[in-house]
């Protein structure tokens, strides 16, 4: 017989065990030291007074200390209160990973609203529908004072509060405190709905307490340095932003470019003497696969989102002083739940673990009953404690069907999330991931329901039937989407005009690798389409131009090969369009990083953006070969060497 959960050490689930021990059911110690009145403004105000100097973030060559970071975060949130910002009110942060957007999440909590953060990369028309669901009573913009929504909605350019007169002015040392409650919202955080539409998810000051202060799954400390990767619309953006803040860390900031560049996160980590990175799965997998030497300089890595690789994993577990953190979280439960400490495996090993539960956050394994699995038994798993969220933003009924009564608490009315995903519990107490039970997929960290690209595709005249489905790159196990349409008529739209289509109203990360016209879709004794019978994409190569010298096809053709092991496609053409392929902004980082290796060259990826081909990859090589060959001075003659016995001057 297994151990108990009860033996288990760190976990105590005596008063919620059920009579057989050897049931899934885990929770962890709760923390006494917790401030369960405390806000998010309340706790950066107590850094505030104990580190007024410290610095408190630093993005570029800008670096504020805790003082300044108060004072321009007063401002904005003063003038937030002034057009209406209360508790329950949202601002929505119109920018992508630079100074504005941390300072309008912080400036919007002292104004007692709750900020709701976009991707400017997002189509116009999904923006649109957020900020129509959504009401906020701002936006908040780098420096432009454009509406992204047409919805008539105030703008206001967060660089207007950043200046030295702001930063240095002691009239802006008068705390504004708009008066949010622990109950009160902090954020909402869209992400996919299988209905066709983003859902909006309420979270609010005391689940992100919960998660950030003095955690148990990370360590943060006064001093410490923590990297500002993630997207404001990724919800692990939750855990750098406030874990660093509300204990007294710099919070540091990294540019797209640097992110998805190998060479360039290590170079940055180590001159930024960063201590702590947080990054998605994906883009783990992808960087620790082409060097993992990037993180050789840090002492934390959490990485969370989507299935880690046991081969990189084991390949970051050696690298000495660096401490490596599977987490696994959804957003409807505040970003994290349950954490493991990566220690090197066996080869043979199928997956890494998602850990145990963190503190404050209950995991049950229960059946189709809602009963819970033996250990060792697969089950979906349900998420509660004080870390669930409230709900779905203007979704009663969506709220009820997925955050249920917990029969298993200590205490009445307490809630539980049902996640969708199947886990089992390990003997050792750990919760083994073993893939979704619908038809959810994660794609670079972002939760897609397959069903809305689904729903997308049938909007369009030309499309009668449409499923997508997820592959996963037999080398990284990152995962793609690929979409199998019927067309309505028999002159079926082209693909560049579906995609096109896709593009105007879902994300990127959403939109297909690839498009497969079908005469009908498989289908079972049942009528419902059979995914097993779904044929195998391929990508047709493209002739090639005979009247090419044989050289350059030559290195055409490797380098296309190259692409398609990258991408797993049987061929790739010379022509073909990387995105158009099934590739995206990680896979081209990693495609750049083997061919510097290959080729001795360094191609930037706004480089690469303007001829994404294996032609236009080619022809930047024997450019850059051919100037470097030019610029390089002919050796001189080696002097002759001395002969014995004459000495040198």
């Amino acid at each position: 017989m297994s151990k108990s959960n009860t033996e288990i050490e760190g976990i105590d689930t005596t008063s919620l065990a059920p009579s057989d021990p050897d049931h899934a059911l885990a929770s962890s110690q709760p923390r006494t030291d917790h401030p369960r009145d405390g806000s998010l403004s309340d706790l950066f105000a107590e850094q505030v007074a104990r580190r007024p100097d410290a610095p408190a973030v630093t993005y570029g060559p800008v670096t504020l200390t805790y003082r300044q970071l108060d004072r321009v975060t007063n401002s904005l949130a003063a003038r937030l209160r002034e057009l209406g910002v209360r508790p329950g009110r949202l601002v929505a942060i119109n920018a992508d990973r630079n100074l504005s957007v941390v300072v309008g999440m912080l400036a919007t909590v002292k104004a007692g609203g709750a900020y709701l953060a976009l991707d400017p990369a997002h189509p116009a028309a999904r923006l649109r529908t957020i900020l129509q669901e959504s009401e906020p009573v701002v936006v908040l913009t780098e420096a432009s004072l454009d509406d992204p929504s047409d919805l008539g909605i105030p703008v206001i350019a967060v660089v207007g509060h950043l200046g030295g007169a702001v930063r240095d002015g002691a009239v802006h040392d008068v705390r504004i405190d708009g008066g949010a409650g622990p109950e009160d919202l902090a954020y909402v955080v869209y992400t996919s709905g299988s209905s066709g539409e983003p859902k909006g998810i309420c979270v609010t000051h005391r689940n992100v307490v919960l998660r950030t202060w003095n955690c148990d799954y990370v360590t943060f400390r006064p001093g410490d340095r923590v990297s500002q990767i993630s997207n404001a619309a990724f919800d692990m953006s939750t855990v750098e932003v406030w874990g660093t803040w509300l204990n007294g860390g710099e919070l540091v900031g990294f540019d797209r470019n640097t992110i998805l560049s190998p060479g360039q996160l290590a170079t940055a980590l180590r001159e930024r003497r960063v201590d702590t990175v947080m990054m998605p799965t994906t883009l783990f997998n992808q960087l620790a696969a082409d060097d993992p030497s990037t993180f050789a300089t840090i002492s934390q890595l959490l990485v969370g989102g989507d299935v880690m690789a046991v081969e990189q994993a084991n390949a970051l577990a050696a690298l000495p002083g660096c401490r490596l953190m599977n987490g696994y979280g959804p957003a409807e439960c505040t970003a994290m739940t349950t954490a493991h400490h990566v220690t090197p495996m066996p080869a043979e090993t199928l997956r890494v673990p998602i850990g145990r539960p963190i503190s404050h956050t209950t995991c049950y394994v229960l059946d189709d009953m809602r009963r819970p699995a033996p250990v060792g038994v697969p089950g979906q798993l349900y998420i509660g404690g004080p870390g669930v969220a409230r709900g779905y933003l203007g979704r009663p009924d969506l709220t009820t069907e997925r955050f249920l009564p917990d029969p298993f608490a200590a205490e009445p009315d307490k809630r539980m999330y049902a996640t969708g995903d199947l886990v089992c519990q390990l003997p050792d107490g750990s919760l083994d991931f073993l893939g979704r039970a619908d038809f959810q997929v994660k794609i670079r960290g972002f939760r897609v329901e397959m069903n809305e690209v689904d729903a997308t595709l049938l909007r369009h005249a030309g499309v009668r039937e449409a499923v997508t489905v997820a592959v996963a790159n037999p080398e990284t196990g990152d995962k793609t989407l690929v979409s199998y349409y019927v067309a309505a008529s028999e002159e079926s739209p082209e693909t560049g005009e579906l995609k096109a289509f896709l593009r105007d109203r879902l994300p990127e990360y959403m939109v297909p690798a690839r498009l497969v016209r079908l005469p009908e879709l498989p289908k079972n004794a049942n009528l419902k389409v059979d995914r097993a019978l779904l044929p195998s994409p391929a990508v047709a190569s493209t002739p090639a131009d005979d009247l090419r010298p044989a050289d350059a096809e030559v290195l055409d053709d490797e380098i296309a090969a190259i692409i398609g092991q990258l991408l797993s496609v049987p061929s790739f053409g010379r022509d073909e369009n990387f995105f158009d392929g099934g590739g995206q902004s990680m896979l081209a980082a990693r495609l750049l990083t083997r061919l510097g290796r290959r080729f001795g060259v360094n191609m930037t990826l706004p480089e690469f953006f303007e001829d994404p081909t294996a032609r236009g990859l080619a022809r930047y090589i024997r450019r850059r070969t051919e100037t470097t060959a030019a610029q390089t001075p002919a050796m001189a003659e080696p002097a002759p060497a001395a002969r014995a016995g004459e000495g040198r001057p």
